[in-house]
C-alpha cells in the first residue's frame, strides 16, 4: 500500500534536523532556532492565565473571534499604514496556518508559483501538498538577497509569487521600489503576491512597507505573533484576505485544524491592546545590538557581505569545497555549536549556514567566533579532516 506522493516529495526541514541532532548534549551554544530568547510579555501571560482559569475555553469562529479581528484591523492601520475591513483579517494557527490558507485558496493541481531561493523551507511542503509546482527566484548576497522581478520565469500556469520582507533566512529588506517593481511584474502577468510580513516590526532602519500597501488588489498577507511579541509556543497568526474570499478560505482551514487556541486568542489581544511599543522597542533593540556585534565580529575578520536589515538572521559561506551540511556537523561535533545548513533553504544556499541571532549578543558573539574557527581551519588544512 503505498503513501501520499506529495509527502515523499516533501523535504524534511534542516532546522529540525539540526536540533534532533544536538538533543541531550550538554553545553551547546543553539543558534538555529529562529526563537525570541524573551519570555512573552506579562500581559501576555496573565491574560491567558485569566482566560484559563475564568473562561470555559471553547471552539471559536474559525477565522477568529471579533473582537480580536477588530485589534489587529487597528493595528495594521497604526503598524503597516493599511486600512483594512476586519472582515478581511482570517486568524490562523500559527504564521504557517496563516500562509497554508492563503495558499490553499489560491492555487491547485499543476499551478506554479514563484519561491525565493534561499526562502523559509515550509512553504515548499504546503506547495507540494497541495499539487502546485515550485519555480524558483533566485537571491544572492552580493546584491543583498534582493531579487530582480523583471527576470522572473512567468508562464501561463503561474499563479502566484511569494515574498518574505523582512526575510528569513537572509534578513534582507525590500524596500518600495523594489515591492513597485514586484507589483508592476504581477500585475502584468495577473499574480497573485502571497506576502509572507511575519516579521514585520523587526527591523533596524526605515520600517518596512507592507505589499497590502503597494499592490492592495492581488496580495494575500501573513503575519505572527510569534516574533514580535515572543510568542512562538502560543500558535497564533493571522492572513489578510481579498473582499469576499473568506467564506472559500474558511472551508480550506475547517478541514485543516477547525480553528485556532482560545487561549492564544485571548493572550494575542492582550498583546495587542495592552503590550507598548516600548515594550517590543527594547526587544527589537537588543537584536540590533547583536546585530551589530555580530557585524563588527565579520568586519575584524574582512569576511562581511552584507548587512541583514529586519528580522534576526544572518547567512555566513563555508569553506569552498565543504558542504554546508558537513560544516554545520562539524560545527556541532568540534565546537559545540549548533547553526543551519542553508540548503534547508533553497540550492542557492548549499554554500552558506544559518546564524539565528535572536539567541543574545554574547552567545551570537561567541558562535561566530567559533564559525571563523573553524572556517579558517579547514582553509588551512581541510585535507587533514578528511574533507
Amino acid at each position: 500500500m503505498r503513501l501520499s506522493p506529495a509527502a515523499e516529495a516533501i523535504p524534511r526541514s534542516g532546522i529540525r534536523a539540526m536540533a534532533a541532532l544536538a538533543q541531550g548534549r550538554e553545553g551547546l551554544l543553539h543558534l538555529e532556532y529562529g526563537e525570541p530568547g524573551f519570555f512573552a510579555p506579562e500581559a501576555v501571560r496573565r491574560a491567558a492565565a485569566r482566560a484559563v482559569m475564568d473562561e470555559r475555553i471553547v471552539y471559536t469562529p474559525t477565522d477568529g473571534p471579533a473582537d480580536l479581528k477588530q485589534e489587529i484591523a487597528r493595528k495594521l492601520l497604526r503598524v503597516n499604514r493599511v486600512a483594512v475591513d476586519p472582515e478581511r483579517v482570517f486568524v490562523a494557527h500559527g504564521g504557517v496556518g496563516a500562509l497554508y490558507a492563503s495558499l490553499g485558496s489560491i492555487l491547485g493541481p499543476g499551478d506554479r508559483i514563484l519561491l525565493p531561493d534561499p526562502g523559509w523551507p515550509n512553504v515548499l511542503g504546503q506547495v507540494y501538498t497541495l499539487g502546485a509546482e515550485p519555480v524558483f527566484y533566485p537571491l544572492a548576497a552580493e546584491t543583498g538577497f534582493r531579487p530582480d522581478p523583471e527576470s522572473w520565469p512567468v508562464d501561463e500556469r503561474t499563479r502566484a509569487v511569494l515574498i518574505n520582507n523582512p526575510s528569513n533566512p537572509t534578513g534582507a529588506l525590500f524596500d518600495r521600489a523594489m515591492l513597485e517593481r514586484i507589483a508592476a511584474v504581477a500585475r502584468k502577468h495577473d499574480l497573485w503576491v502571497v506576502s509572507d510580513e511575519v516579521y514585520d516590526q523587526i527591523y533596524f532602519g526605515e520600517p518596512p512597507v507592507s505589499m497590502l500597501e503597494v499592490y492592495p488588489e492581488g496580495t494575500l498577507a501573513a503575519f505572527s505573533f510569534s516574533k514580535t511579541y515572543a510568542m512562538t509556543g502560543w500558535r497564533l497568526g493571522y492572513a489578510v484576505l481579498q473582499p469576499g474570499m473568506r467564506d472559500f478560505t474558511t472551508k480550506i482551514v475547517e478541514s485543516c485544524y477547525s480553528s485556532s487556541s482560545m487561549v492564544a486568542q485571548r493572550a494575542a489581544l492582550a498583546a495587542l491592546t495592552e503590550v507598548g511599543e516600548g515594550e517590543i522597542g527594547d526587544m527589537v533593540a537588543s537584536y540590533k545590538a547583536t546585530r551589530d556585534r555580530a557585524l563588527e565580529i565579520l568586519d575584524a575578520s574582512g569576511r562581511r557581505r552584507y548587512v541583514p536589515e529586519g528580522a534576526f538572521y544572518l547567512m555566513m559561506p563555508v569553506p569552498r569545497g565543504v558542504s554546508c551540511e558537513s560544516f554545520a556537523r562539524l560545527l556541532l561535533e568540534r565546537k559545540d555549536l549548533v547553526v543551519v545548513p542553508g540548503s534547508t533553504f533553497g540550492a542557492r544556499a548549499s554554500q552558506e549556514v544559518r546564524v539565528s541571532l535572536a539567541a543574545g549578543r554574547d552567545v551570537v558573539a561567541a558562535g561566530i567566533a567559533r564559525i571563523l574557527e573553524l572556517t579558517e581551519e579547514l582553509e588551512q588544512g581541510g585535507a587533514r579532516l578528511g574533507l
